[in-house]
Parts: structure tokens; C-alpha cells; sequence
């Protein structure tokens, strides 16, 4: 007589089975129940995320790899690579969950994004996520370290936060070359009203793009180089960063706020 015991068929052992026999056979069905059941749980389903630079001024089809900012006297800025280091990204859950209020989807860095391209260094790649309306992004930016590995001595991007860098039309030399060096430990709240819909059983898009259009907004670069309050390199280049001796118009600070400000979650 055949006794081999599969699936469903785990209700007929013959009754002169022991007790021991019967859970050594039923556990791993359970176990095996229970695995399938987290693999295919309908509550999940797949997003992705993207931290990179936009522009409310230059909405084109193709992917932009060069970003224009304008300061108060007019003088274009263009961006060709910018990068941030991060330490965390937190995701608000949405409404619907039943999870507690106060949970999040965490992901922990350190993190290094480029802006321009919209790569991110160790990539996160896709991951599971539940279905509803995702309404705010916490992002932690953070000074960068040795330690990390992300990012190479000489670079100076190395203990500082955000690196952009360009070229700039000034005094008659429209390609001088610009370096603008951050330095802020903050975690920035990145909030849309009606939210990211995540839908179940397909692939989410998240993207978190920030407006450079708005950089520049109440600041006037020109008039400070004009004045000698910001002075050219050797080179004729521009660096800014948080040690220069003289900050005209809040520059840093500036920045920084018009970063946090002008975004657009989608």
C-alpha cells in the first residue's frame, strides 16, 4: 500500500501513525504554507526611487544633462554635475495602512546620488512597498565621510554635503568654470498634496525632483563678483563654499533654503 503523504493528502495517514510521525510530517507543510503566502502577499508591490534635478523652466522629452539657473542681474549658471550625499531616506506610509501612524519605510545610507544622471551609489534598485497614497519623503543630507567609500580622497565633495559644478558667462568669458561646495547635516521634508499612488501588482516610478529654476531666486552672484565681495580663482574660476572669507548675500544659506523649497514629488 502506498503511505507517502503529500499536500492536502496529510488528513488520511492511517490512523496507527504515531503523534510524532503526524507533526514531523505536518510542520513542513505549514512552514511551506506560510512562505508562499509572505512570497505572494497581495498587501506589496514593487516602486522605485529617484532623487535628481529638474527644472519648472525646461520641460523637454529627452533627458536633460545640463540645468540652467538664473541669478537676479540675469547671468545663466548652467549645471553639468551635481551629487549629494545621503543618509536615510524615510517614506510616510500612506493612510490606508494598518501599520502604526508613526511607522515608515526606512532605507539607510550613506548614500551618494548623482543629480544629473539620476543614479544612486549602492543602487536600491526596486523594492516592495504597500499599495495607497504616499504623501511625504524624508531625506537625510549629510556631510560625506572617508569612511563611507563612496566617495575618493581629492574629491571635494569629501566631507561636505552637496557639490555643483558648472560653467557661467562673466566679463566676457562665457565658459568660466563654477564650484558651488555645501555643507548641511538637515533632514529635509519633501511633501505633495495629492501624493504618489501606488498601485497593486505593477511597478511604481518614484521620482523626487529638485527645481533648479528657483536656485538662484533672490540672490545676485554678479554684482557680488562686480563689487569684490566674491573673487575668481587663478583660473578665473568661481568657488563658492561654507570657508570663503567673505559670504555676500548669504549665498550658502540661500541656496539651501530655495533646495528645500522648490521640489516637485511625483
Amino acid at each position: 500500500r502506498d503511505t507517502s503523504v503529500t499536500g492536502v493528502q496529510t488528513c488520511a495517514l492511517p490512523i496507527c501513525r504515531t503523534m510524532f510521525k503526524k507533526l514531523l510530517i505536518t510542520i513542513p507543510i505549514i512552514l511551506v504554507l506560510i512562505a508562499c503566502e509572505e512570497a505572494t502577499d497581495e498587501n506589496l508591490t514593487l516602486a522605485t526611487f529617484k532623487l535628481q534635478l529638474g527644472s519648472s523652466l525646461a520641460k523637454s522629452a529627452g533627458a536633460q544633462t545640463t540645468f540652467p539657473m538664473v541669478d537676479e542681474s540675469g547671468t545663466i549658471f548652467t549645471i553639468t554635475e551635481a551629487r549629494v550625499n545621503v543618509r536615510h531616506i524615510q517614506f510616510d506610509l500612506p493612510e490606508s495602512s494598518e501599520a502604526d501612524s508613526s511607522d515608515k519605510l526606512s532605507f539607510d545610507g550613506p548614500f551618494l546620488f548623482n543629480l544629473t544622471a539620476g543614479t544612486i551609489t549602492p543602487d536600491i534598485a526596486s523594492f516592495t512597498i504597500e499599495p495607497g497614497v504616499y504623501k511625504r519623503i524624508d531625506v537625510r543630507f549629510d556631510d560625506s565621510e572617508a569612511l563611507d567609500g563612496l566617495i575618493q580622497a581629492g574629491d571635494p565633495l569629501l566631507d561636505n554635503t552637496m557639490l555643483i559644478k558648472g560653467t557661467f558667462d562673466y566679463d566676457g568669458n562665457t565658459a568660466r568654470n563654477f564650484q558651488l561646495v555645501l555643507k548641511f547635516n538637515e533632514d529635509l521634508r519633501f511633501e505633495a498634496a495629492g501624493g504618489i499612488v501606488v498601485e497593486a501588482g505593477q511597478t511604481t516610478n518614484m521620482t523626487l525632483e529638485l527645481d533648479v529654476n528657483a536656485w538662484l531666486v533672490g540672490l545676485d552672484i554678479t554684482s557680488c563678483l562686480d563689487d569684490g565681495e566674491l573673487t575668481l580663482d587663478s583660473n578665473g574660476d568661481l568657488i563658492i563654499h561654507d570657508d570663503n572669507p567673505s559670504d555676500c548675500q548669504d549665498i550658502e544659506g540661500i541656496i539651501k533654503d530655495n533646495i528645500k523649497n522648490n521640489y516637485d514629488l511625483k
